[in-house]
């Protein structure tokens, strides 16, 4: 599901510190936010690397990598390859209710992994996939609009595993993404999942890694079924590809 300029901005910025607390709805900025998408796209020369055309646009280079899909930190850039660099008020938005009060609770994570200021991060091992299917649609910029996830081709009824151990914080209905569990795990990351045709857990439950969660369906705005997914760190969306395993 992607980002339709003009609509709310951020309804996922209102997850609450305390684990028995509910979510108001941490995911809906990756699909329903107005921001500046701008941007522009970069096309490689020759000799330049992803470190270098970062510093030259002042954008950070974890977020280029993972707005362009580039997961391995050995794979060359190639020339005439178009990269698409982020304005800087990508991941800023104008606080709405939701997200002042998801500020106040969301644990900060720690600023920047200063020793890793080079390298694109990846941490395979954190998640597994929710369904088994084809990524329909990836994280970053499509078509103009922003997509904070990504969207997994599986067919209606396929049961949804939670990423990871964590907690129910929101397991409820709402407008454009139907069904949704958003789970809260280890280290201030979350996770999203919409479109369900199931949802198969309560709020403050505890879940463990694996457990069947619910169902996959096209509840919401959704032309078929899928399952979008979101992987968040406090309230910044990640390219859910770089916790994932890597599918040979």
């Amino acid at each position: 599901m992607e980002n339709k300029p003009g609509t709310a901005k951020g309804l996922f910025k209102s997850v609450v510190r305390s684990p028995w607390s509910v979510v108001l709805i941490f995911f809906l900025l990756s699909c329903s936010t107005s921001f500046d998408s701008k941007g522009v796209y970069h096309r490689v020369r020759t000799g330049e690397n992803l470190t270098w055309i970062a510093k030259s646009y002042g954008v950070d280079l974890q977020d280029l990598a993972e707005l362009n899909n580039i997961q391995d930190p050995n794979r060359k850039i190639e020339p005439g390859q178009k990269l698409y660099i982020p304005p800087r008020r990508y991941f800023r938005h104008k606080k709405l209710p939701f997200e002042e009060e998801l500020s106040k609770h969301v644990r900060r994570p720690p600023r920047t992994r200063k020793a890793e200021r080079d390298k694109i991060y990846t941490d395979y091992n954190r998640f597994l996939w929710p369904v088994r299917g084809a990524v329909m649609s990836p994280f970053g910029i499509r078509g103009g609009r922003r997509h904070d996830g990504i969207d997994i081709k599986a067919k209606s009824g396929t049961p949804i595993q939670a990423a990871g151990d964590g907690r129910v914080v929101y397991a409820g209905s709402m407008r454009g993404y139907g069904n949704l569990i958003l789970l809260r795990h280890a280290d201030n990351f979350f996770t999203a999942y919409a479109h369900n045709s199931l949802n198969a857990v309560r709020e403050k439950q505890k879940i463990k890694r694996g457990d069947i969660i619910g169902k996959v369906g096209k509840t919401g705005r959704a032309s078929g079924p899928h399952l979008h997914f979101e992987v968040r760190e406090g309230e910044k969306a990640r390219n859910p590809l770089f916790f994932l395993p890597v599918v040979r």
